[in-house]
């Protein structure tokens, strides 16, 4: 068995593991410590898969380097927790927006995109209110995380390959995964809601990793 797969493998298990964690605590209240090993595990397991075969670019390996941050940083409660994530995957977003960039321009960003425009400025439209004194910090990462997905769509239609459609998918994915994190932060905690952040979360950065493999 490769060592690719192998790491898939355990990262697999890893996430998981760590969701089996999270439907634990929404259904006893109290989460399992190995949750706080877990999560961060997954996303460097993820991360790893990258240097299987050669070592990425500086700004992919910072890019996953601040999005394992906010995940620890989010693992805690309290608005500077919160805050010190959100910082953290801004910075993220932008590294991934110059690797999506990379024989790419945001002029070639397809027309579908305003759909994705349209549903991005509605939803801070309903969010923002919601937000407090975090309102400024918000929009802005909502700024920086649109114009991540915008990025992976003007390479994909620019280079059209099957690597730029898994981080494509990959950066539709990540703005799912936040947009259930921010109703579950600002509108209230419902249950599924931890999940499916997670899951979809990792799978968005296991699509981004993939598409750099080999």
């Amino acid at each position: 068995m490769s060592t690719l797969t192998l790491l898939c493998l355990a990262a697999v298990a890893s996430g998981l593991l760590a969701i089996a964690c999270e439907v634990v605590n929404e259904r006893r209240g109290q989460r399992p410590a190995a949750f706080l090993l877990l999560k961060p595990l997954t996303t460097v397991l993820i991360a790893a898969t990258l240097f299987v075969d050669a070592p990425p670019g500086p700004l992919l390996i910072a890019a996953f380097a601040f999005a394992l941050a906010g995940d620890i940083a989010l693992m805690f409660e309290g608005q500077a927790a919160f805050l010190a994530g959100l910082g953290s995957f801004f910075i993220a977003h932008l590294a991934f927006v110059a690797v999506f960039l990379d024989g790419a321009t945001l002029s070639a960003t397809p027309w579908w995109t305003l759909i994705f425009v349209a549903y991005a400025v509605g939803f801070f439209a309903w969010l923002l209110p919601k937000t407090g004194e975090l309102k400024w910090p918000t929009l802005a990462y909502g700024v920086v995380l649109t114009g991540m997905v915008l990025a992976s769509a003007a390479a994909h239609e620019t280079l059209a390959t099957p690597a730029t459609k898994l981080s494509l998918i990959g950066a539709l994915l990540f703005a799912f995964s936040d947009s259930v994190l921010a109703v579950r932060q600002f509108n209230g905690p419902y249950r599924g809601a931890q999940p499916l952040i997670l899951s979809s979360y990792w799978l968005a950065i296991g699509l981004i990793a993939a598409s750099h493999w080999g």
